[in-house]
């Protein structure tokens, strides 16, 4: 599970991250989470002062902007659309992402065939078999949504502490950005403004992931069931 967990911490993140697009009330800071001091009733002007909260908001913005994974997702407002590759156990897999409102659509392929591709809407996964033409409709489990669109906004990851460095990858060296969430770490590696790797370290393996594609264009039929498909609800 933690090997797993390593491999999807960077999809994780970046589907977070497109689902933030350019709102600046999901960048991820420590000032959008109130210490207990704020939260007493003996200093209700913290709690109840609409200019500290837009200050606030202000302030978590500009600190989201200025790093470079904020401004590239930011340019994806309505949506992304992204393919990834990496080698895992010896196989190039390659993963197609994309998101639009509170759908979000994932496919992994090997050797160009899909082995399976899922969507999250609402309340609901659709676990989509393409071979098989089936798709089993079931509840995601209670904030399994949330957990894609908030990894990062609930103060695990801050801008402020966010590490920036160098990193060499096929004889290339790029601009990084090393964001941790609960002692796991994802590196993004910008050539320029473009976002070229994402590195995820979990006790201390890697996987690299190489970005093939980015879009702000999303087909719209990535989030339909095909009709002539067998749906099993659970």
């Amino acid at each position: 599970m933690k090997k797993l967990f390593a491999l999807l911490l960077p999809i994780l993140l970046v589907l977070s991250l497109a689902a933030c697009g350019g709102k600046a009330d999901h960048a991820p800071s420590s000032s959008d989470k109130p210490d207990a001091s704020q939260q007493t009733a003996s200093d209700p002007t913290t709690t109840n002062d609409p200019g500290a909260s837009a200050q606030e908001h202000s302030d978590a913005e500009s600190a989201w902007l200025q790093t470079k994974t904020g401004k590239f997702y930011s340019q994806f407002t309505n949506g992304m659309y992204m393919e990834y590759e990496m080698e895992y156990d010896g196989a190039v897999t390659t993963v197609i992402t994309a998101t639009s409102g509170d759908k979000t659509y994932s496919e992994t392929k090997m050797d160009g065939q899909s082995t399976g591709a899922s969507i999250m809407e609402g309340e609901y996964m659709y676990a989509i078999d393409h071979a098989g033409k089936t798709v089993v409709k079931m509840p995601l489990p209670a904030g399994g949504q949330e957990l894609v669109n908030t990894m990062i906004e609930e103060g695990d990851a801050d801008p402020a502490s966010v590490v920036n460095g160098k990193r060499e990858i096929d004889g290339k060296t790029y601009d990084t950005e090393e964001w941790s969430v609960d002692g796991a770490k994802s590196i993004l590696c910008f050539d320029g403004d473009h976002l070229a790797y994402m590195i995820g370290e979990f006790e201390g393996k890697e996987t690299v992931i190489q970005i093939v594609k980015t879009s702000d264009k999303i087909d719209s039929s990535l989030f339909d069931i095909p009709a002539d498909y067998q749906v099993i609800s659970y």
